[in-house]
């Protein structure tokens, strides 16, 4: 039996979305361990929440499956269309953060487009004890949180 990727599941939940409201676009994908603990393993990162512009969905207690979606009547703000499919999926994203030197655990990894100048591509952003660690899905560029100096790896 395999397993569900990254990308499958936010798939299934793209569609659930899209079933309810065929307007609906995806903002983010915030993940996180279930246990709240550090890990160096993309597999822990179990616990997803779904946003877009009306909908929220959280993710169940097996992978694939999805809560009952939560309705927003407020815009999201800050963020810009994450246009789907995409083809990077958070292992790669986690590969590339490693191969930069930024070995360090993490407890979260959200899926993101920042509304900022510059920005030309939405990111997977590692959240590193103390800082961010942003990977381009569609550039493979590493950084971290401050765009202009660049933090040295742990």
């Amino acid at each position: 039996m395999s397993v569900l990727s990254y990308l499958g599941n936010v798939n299934i939940g793209i569609h659930l979305v899209e079933k309810l409201n065929p307007q609906a676009v995806l903002y983010e994908v915030d993940g996180s361990t279930s246990d709240g603990k550090p890990t160096n393993d993309t597999a822990n990162i179990n616990k997803l929440r779904f946003g877009n512009n009306t909908i929220i969905l959280n993710s169940g207690p097996l992978w694939g499956e999805w809560a009952a979606p939560i309705y927003v009547d407020q815009p999201t703000m800050d963020d810009i269309v994450i246009p789907w499919p995409i083809d990077m999926d958070i292992k790669e994203a986690q590969k590339l953060k490693d191969e930069a030197g930024y070995k360090t655990d993490f407890t979260t990894v959200t899926l993101r487009w920042p509304l900022y100048p510059g920005n030309s591509e939405p990111y997977y952003i590692f959240g590193l004890k103390g800082y961010y660690v942003f990977v381009g899905v569609y550039s493979g560029k590493v950084f971290t949180e401050d765009m202009n100096k660049k933090k040295k790896p742990e």
